[in-house]
């Protein structure tokens, strides 16, 4: 009986770091594997809060994403330590951001 309830215990234990492993696969703040895409693409919405967010900063990339049922938009803002992710919604409303900018301390 002891060997039955041990190697059931161990089906258990793999089983729940099979899971656990898969879960990690994803991680919010790596890239997904969006499509990358110019400004111009862009629904009209989510360009006008682009234009708005850039505040003279070069856009130097764009991915348009699947998450959740719905199309999202991580724009990065600068370039080098003064990088800026904002994660837009369809209607230009912002998600999320990230800001990248190094720390000197």
């Amino acid at each position: 009986m002891l060997k039955r309830n041990g190697r059931g215990a161990i089906a258990m234990l793999v089983i729940a770091c099979a899971l656990a492993v898969t879960g990690c696969k994803e991680r919010p703040r790596e890239k997904s594997g969006g499509e990358t895409i110019a400004l111009s693409q862009v629904p009209a919405p989510v360009k006008a809060t682009i234009d708005q967010q850039a505040q003279g900063r070069a856009v130097s990339e764009i991915e348009k994403r699947a998450a959740n049922g719905t199309t999202q938009y991580a724009v990065t803002f600068g370039s080098g330590d003064q990088k800026q992710e904002m994660i837009l919604d369809e209607t230009g409303k912002g998600v999320a951001t990230d800001d990248s900018e190094e720390d000197d301390d």
